[in-house]
């Protein structure tokens, strides 16, 4: 079975992030890519087996395996049985090579994460949005940028020890960024002091744990406004911010303008 969409590429070409394919291989099949793809592609499993060749050396895909490989790199996969289903995602942006590289990521990256569930929704997110007969460009392109970034979180910030140590802390705020959190909960959550958590996140994610917070609510807000008809009031509520006076605030601190702009001119721009 396979299940994929291609997209016709036009406006979106704009955007910095813009979704060029996605699909659901079942089961995946032998793939030879001399030369590389012209797209940027991360793929993980769900089911099975597979080997991925790359850069001469060889990497065996099983469930919960996920790579990145950038565009122009050269790479081979193939099934090791019958059932290796896999989930990819194929993307674009004219300026997306320096990008990708100021995120950290390398030419490739391959890792056995212990929990893709975030990867899985956000994949059936942009699966369900392209395959709508309202395809919105916009919307792809944000759902198209949080996977990079949660793709991001499992590849590559827990590379380092003392990321280890805090993720924990970032996928409890990933899951429960609706909730209160407070600082004593995240350092308890890691099993350290607030202070020896603050410096170490700080030194991994080049902000505080709160501020990560706030960008994570606004990031899923951003997506309410584009795709649902909520209020702002319980938009703002159910993104963490019970006073919709404050969420217009934050809103505004990190967009520069307010919810209820952000949705007219996203509206007009659909």
């Amino acid at each position: 079975m396979f299940n994929y969409i291609y997209p016709v590429i036009a406006s979106q070409a704009c955007y910095p992030f813009y979704l060029s394919g996605i699909g659901i291989a079942s089961p995946e099949y032998h793939v030879i890519r001399e030369e590389g793809l012209v797209s940027h592609q991360i793929l993980f499993t769900i089911k099975g087996e597979g080997r991925l060749n790359i850069d001469n050396k060889s990497y065996i895909n099983k469930k919960g395996t996920i790579f990145y490989v950038a565009s122009g790199v050269p790479h081979e996969y193939y099934p090791l049985d019958g059932e290796w289903t896999t989930c990819w995602v194929v993307f674009r942006g004219d300026y997306l090579a320096g990008i990708m590289e100021r995120l950290g990521f390398p030419a490739y990256i391959f890792k056995k994460c212990k929990d893709i569930s975030n990867i899985k929704r956000l994949f059936d997110m942009i699966y369900a949005s392209a395959k709508s007969s309202s395809y919105m460009d916009e919307k792809c392109s944000l759902l198209v940028y949080e996977y990079i970034m949660a793709a991001r979180n499992e590849l590559l910030l827990n590379k380092s020890a003392s990321t280890s140590i805090i993720k924990d802390a970032v996928t409890y705020i990933d899951k429960n960024y609706s909730k209160d959190i407070s600082l004593k909960e995240l350092s308890d959550i890691c099993g350290i002091s607030g202070q020896h958590f603050c410096r170490i996140f700080k030194k991994e994610f080049g902000m505080r744990s709160l501020e990560y917070l706030a960008k994570k609510r606004i990031s899923e807000a951003k997506v309410l406004l584009c795709n649902t008809g909520k209020s702002i009031s319980l938009i703002g509520e159910e993104t963490g911010y019970k006073d919709i006076t404050y969420f217009g605030m934050v809103f505004k601190k990190y967009e520069g303008i307010s919810p209820s702009e952000y949705r007219k001119i996203k509206k007009l721009s659909f």
